[in-house]
Formats: structure tokens, sequence, C-alpha cells
């Protein structure tokens, strides 16, 4: 089966393609606002006609009209001006498909490019364009040549697709390449008794509680870095608009809150690729992190958990590695079910974490009797249910649905 993967790398630039690279970003935001700004005046000129004909039959112009007025967008990569057409078009798309319903959420109106936010532009491969030396650490692409980057991993690149460069806020540049990669096909998961299934919990306090009552080492990163950032914010506050010492600051403001990002993301990639190769079958709920945030006043800590980034990864990963992510609904009472009797207390309330079985009397504590009613959830699933593929969820039947939420505390 072939999927498409990409790879990001930091690249090292010198100063000409710094430049290019700078110029590059400059010109496609050129490009997409001009259009934009394009499409805008015309619908304002036209907005009343009665039957809209002049609207729809006016003809844009495109990236090589600006090029014969504009000679200077002619010193960048030319695919990166029409990947900018592309951008804006697929924008406007994927509004009109929000009003119309054809597509989930809710899209914006494009709005127009503002220098120094999400700087990037992005090169097709064409004729063999893009080049890796994977010994030297170097990448060639068009108008930069060879530009030194870091980065161990390697891949065939004969079959990547295109390259997104970009800017961080810390001015630091990177490559994303998209590449082609064949995969062995999915194959159904049987069930059987040595089949390693766990049942992970939503915890706010420890990540996660999986069936065994363990968790993972889970550091509260914005939580420990919050005085110092509250330190660098006043620092921004304090300097001129516009100043030398403002940008000074601001970036190292940036820089806190990338170390913040990497180090999530380090702990979510590390402990996703641990879980899949551990185990068989990964059962979590689904939850709206949105709506328990807003419900129970936990932005801040719900933002630090990235919970739901935890869970796309280990979809993505366990569509590679052949593994299984089931995830039950919403509205599946694990913590209030005995995974002893099946008794289901109604009287259960956040406040308590511990709870005796009226029915057995087994002693429960909350979130391992939830993390064992999620792996049985599972092993049910894949015992009785269709054939399963990995990454995908799994709706449950009427019968095993619950009309009480899951919520959680701190």
């Amino acid at each position: 089966m072939i999927i498409n993967k990409a790879y990001k790398i930091r690249l090292y630039p010198n100063k000409s393609q710094l430049n290019m690279i700078e110029q590059s970003f400059g010109c496609s935001r050129f490009i997409y606002n001009s259009m934009l700004a394009e499409r805008k005046a015309i619908y304002e000129l036209h907005k009343d006609d009665e039957n809209r004909q002049a609207l729809w039959e006016h003809k844009y112009k495109t990236e090589k009209d600006y090029k014969q007025e504009f000679a200077w967008l002619k010193e960048v990569e030319s695919s990166s001006l029409q990947q900018a057409r592309i951008d804006l078009s697929r924008a406007y798309t994927n509004f009109f498909n929000s009003l119309s319903g054809k597509s989930k959420g809710k899209s914006q109106f494009p709005k127009f490019h503002k220098k120094g936010v999400k700087e990037s532009y992005r090169i097709v491969m064409n004729n063999n364009n893009i080049k890796m030396n994977f010994d030297s650490h170097k990448i060639k692409m068009p108008k930069l040549g060879w530009v030194n980057y870091r980065d161990n991993r390697q891949f065939d690149s004969n079959y990547i697709k295109q390259i997104t460069v970009s800017k961080s806020k810390t001015n630091k540049y990177f490559a994303s390449i998209l590449v082609q990669i064949d995969i062995p096909d999915i194959v159904k998961l049987e069930y059987s008794p040595e089949l390693m299934v766990k049942g992970l919990d939503m915890s706010m306090e420890k990540f996660y509680v999986d069936n065994n009552g363990d968790s993972p080492d889970y550091i509260r990163r914005y939580r420990e870095a919050q005085k110092h950032l509250a330190y660098l914010q006043r620092q921004v506050s304090k300097k001129q608009k516009g100043s030398v010492n403002r940008k000074k600051a601001q970036l190292k403001l940036n820089k806190c809150y990338e170390k913040i990002a990497n180090s999530r993301k380090d702990f979510i990639e590390k402990l996703s690729t641990r879980l899949l190769n551990e185990n068989d079958v990964i059962v979590i709920e689904s939850l709206n992190m949105q709506s328990i945030a807003q419900s129970l006043h936990l932005g801040k800590s719900v933002n630090d958990l990235a919970w739901g980034m935890f869970v796309n990864r280990l979809q993505q990963k366990s569509e590679v590695t052949n593994k299984l992510v089931i995830k039950a609904d919403k509205f599946f009472a694990s913590s209030q079910i005995c995974h002893v009797c099946g008794y289901k207390n109604k009287d259960l309330t956040l406040k308590d974490r511990e709870w005796d079985c009226p029915i057995c009397g087994t002693h429960l504590l909350r979130d391992e009797n939830a993390g064992q009613n999620l792996k049985q959830f599972g092993l049910n699933k894949i015992k009785y249910s269709r054939s399963e593929r990995p990454g995908e969820p799994v709706e449950m039947s009427s019968a095993e649905e619950s009309m009480k939420q899951e919520s959680y505390d701190l």
C-alpha cells in the first residue's frame, strides 16, 4: 500500500540562500494577496448584478500575468508561485464547502497573508529538480542549490513529491519533504488469547492511566514554565513597539514557547511509538477536548496535555505498523461500570476516585477500572465485530451506549 509521509528537517542556508528563501516567501505572499484582492474587488463590482453573469465569466490573472507585470517575480522558483495560486483556490473551495455543509467543521473566508506570520513556500518535484545526499547531509532545491541540513533519517529521494520550506518564529528554517512510501498491506486483526490489548483512560494529572494502573512520566510543561513565560511577556510589553530591543525580547519569548512545544512533541512521539511496539491494540475514549476545556475552565491544562495530538499520532503510526487503535464512544461509561461483574454505579461523582461495588464487593480505583473496561471493550470488538482496519475508529452499538459522558478534573 502506497501512502504519503512527511519528513521535516532543519536547514542551514548560507547568506545567498537565505536571501533567496526570504525572497521566495515574499513573492509567494505577494501572489496570494494580489489574487485575493482581485477576487474581492471583482465580487464587490458585480455582486449587485441580477444574474451575476459578468462575475462568473471574469477571467482572473494567473501567476504568468503577474510575472509580465512584475519582472522580479521571475527570480524565484516558478512552481512556488503556482502553489500560492493553488492554495488560494483551495481556501475558497474549503470555505464554500463549509457553507454548504459538504465538509465538516467551519472554514473561514481567505485572509491576506501577513509578513512574519507562517512564512512558507512550496516546491513541486519536476524533472528531478530535487536531490538529496544523505552522506554529506545536503539537499538540492531549485534556485538554492545544495543546502546543508541536519537529520539522520533516510528514504528514497526518487519518490519525493514536494517540499515546503518554512521559517519558525525563532528564525529557524525547515524543509518538510513529502515522500511516497510503500508499506505492507493492512491485515485483518484476528482475536487470540495472546493478543496484547491496552486500555487508556485519559487523566489530567497523569496523562493517562492504563488497565494495570500504570501511567507515563508526564510533566506539565506549560505549567512548569508559566512563571518564566510571565516574566518574558512583561519584558516584551515594556519595550517600545517596533524597536530592536522589543524584537530581541520577543525572540526570547518565542524560544521559550518553542522549547515547551518541542518537549511536549518529543514526549508524545516516544510514548506513542513505545505503546504500539509493546501492544497490538490500543483502546481509548473519543473525547471532545474543546468541550472539556470550556465547560470546566481547563483551557491551559487541556492545551498542555495535547491529548488530541497523542491520539492522532497513535492512529497515524498504527497504519504503518499494522496495529489497531479503537476509539470507544464518548458516552461509554468506563468509570461507572465494575469491570468484574458489570454493575453500573450511576451515583458515581467526579470526587469519587475510589468505590466499592455493592454486588461483588470489589474495591475499584476509578481510573484503573476505566482502563480495564476499555480493554474489555476492545477485546469484545475484535472478537465479535466485523473486520477492523488499523487507525480507524470503531463505532459502538446502541446497546453499549450510556447516557453519562465522562468528565475530568485537575
